[in-house]
């Protein structure tokens, strides 16, 4: 079973009826990070009013992990972090100029060792960025995207 998020909407596709789902979007591969540092925090980003967690559109030729770790570190400014595993794959749709598409994106868990000073990629609309306790998270959580929500439940965080 897969969850498929329309707007705010969780919706349930069978595995065996997914690519035919599938097949009625532009299929766009994605890959980002929840990212914990030494002290046990989770990095978050706000975004369009919301908090977030880094990712972005995967480029041809590059590998879901390698994208993973470019789209934090260009959303975040941290360097160097550690790929651990993958913690799922969600899925969302949305428009772009009257094109109905589907996002997939692949998460992974991300460990920051460096304690860098956090830099959010403004030109990407991101306005902020904070490292978050593990006990404050569902506060922070509160209204955010479902699919994002999903990314911390597959964690274990929620």
């Amino acid at each position: 079973m897969q969850n498929v998020y329309f707007e705010r909407e969780r919706i349930v596709v069978d595995d065996a009826d997914f690519p035919e789902f599938c097949s009625h979007f532009l299929e766009i591969p994605a890959a980002g990070g929840l990212v914990r540092n030494r002290e046990g925090q989770y990095l978050l980003i706000y975004r369009h009013n919301l908090w977030d967690l880094p990712k972005g559109k995967q480029e041809p030729g590059e590998s879901v992990e390698a994208c993973a770790l470019r789209e934090v570190e260009e959303e975040t400014g941290l360097h160097g972090l550690t790929l651990g595993e993958r913690i799922c794959i969600t899925h969302h749709t949305y428009k772009v100029f009257g094109e109905k598409c589907l996002k997939h994106t692949y998460w992974y868990h991300m460990y920051d060792d460096r304690e860098e000073p956090l830099l959010p990629q403004q030109e990407e609309d991101i306005t902020g960025a904070e490292w978050v306790k593990k006990e404050c998270l569902p506060d922070y959580l509160e209204g955010t995207y479902p699919s994002i929500a999903e990314v911390f439940v597959n964690a274990g965080l929620l």
